[in-house]
């Protein structure tokens, strides 16, 4: 029962902000004037060069990390790649 009234609560929001964005305020309702807003801020750039440069170094880190997998673990004509990795790993002396 708890899950239900969640659903109503969330439909009679909707409702409520979807009914509030078209009142008019002046010439123009609230909805426009948002999207206007949010159109002509500066924000939105920012946001659209920090998302492309993210997209950017998750390309790049998946393409250097798919590299190196199939480097790593390709098989060559007379050996594997994988045993030929250096594994030897030394104790510093204090």
């Amino acid at each position: 029962m708890p899950e239900m009234m969640f659903v109503l609560k969330s439909l009679v929001i909707a409702i409520v902000v979807t009914v509030g964005l078209q009142m008019r305020v002046g010439n123009v309702t609230i909805e426009n004037q948002a999207h206007t807003w949010i159109q002509t801020s500066t924000i939105p750039n920012y946001l659209k060069d920090v998302s492309s440069g993210a997209i950017l170094a998750i390309r790049n880190a998946t393409k250097v990390s798919t590299d190196f997998i199939s480097q790593t673990f390709s098989h060559d004509s007379s050996t594997q790649k994988a045993g030929r990795l250096n594994l030897d790993f030394k104790r510093s002396s204090k």
